[in-house]
C-alpha cells in the first residue's frame, strides 16, 4: 500500500495545535507501522510561493484557527514553520527518509522512486508486534 499523509500528518498538526504529544500518539496507535516514510522537506517561503501560485491558502492550513497572525499569509507562514519543525522533530524520531521538495517534480519523483524501488523489490513487511521493519527473506 502507498499513502500520501499516513497519521504523521495528523500526529503533527495536533501537536502543533496543542494538543499533548504522547496522548496524541496514543490515540493514533493503531496504525500500522509503515516500512518507509518519505518525508518531502521545504522552506516555508518555498511552500508559501508554491501555494499561493497554485490553489491559493484556506483558513486552515494556514493555522487560522490558531490566531497566529493578523492576516492569511503572516498565520500560513507561521503555522507551516511549526508544522516543519514538528515534522523535523519526527523524522530523527522515526527515522523519515527526506526528499528536498524545493527541487523540480521531475527531481522529486525520481528521487522517491529510488527510495520506494529497493522496498518494494524486497518485499519487506512490517512486525506487527515490534512496529519494526522485518528484514528482507532471502528465500524466493
Amino acid at each position: 500500500m502507498l499513502a500520501d499523509r499516513y497519521i504523521y500528518t495528523a500526529l503533527a498538526r495536533d501537536v502543533v495545535r496543542s494538543g499533548d504529544p504522547t496522548w496524541i500518539r496514543n490515540v493514533f496507535g493503531f496504525a500500522i507501522v509503515p516500512d518507509l516514510i518519505c518525508y518531502l522537506r521545504i522552506d516555508v517561503d518555498t511552500l508559501a510561493l508554491r501555494v499561493i501560485e497554485s490553489k491559493g491558502m484556506n483558513f486552515w492550513e494556514s493555522g487560522m484557527d490558531l490566531k497566529l497572525g493578523a492576516d492569511l499569509y503572516e498565520s500560513f507562514k507561521k503555522y507551516q514553520s511549526l508544522l516543519i519543525e514538528e515534522f523535523d522533530r519526527m523524522a530523527e524520531e522515526f527515522h523519515f527518509e527526506v526528499v528536498d521538495a524545493r527541487k523540480p517534480p521531475d527531481e522529486i519523483q525520481e528521487a522517491l522512486r529510488a527510495k520506494i524501488e529497493p522496498v518494494l523489490k524486497t518485499g519487506r513487511l512490517t512486525q506487527p508486534s515490534t512496529g519494526q521493519p522485518a528484514k528482507a527473506s532471502s528465500a524466493s
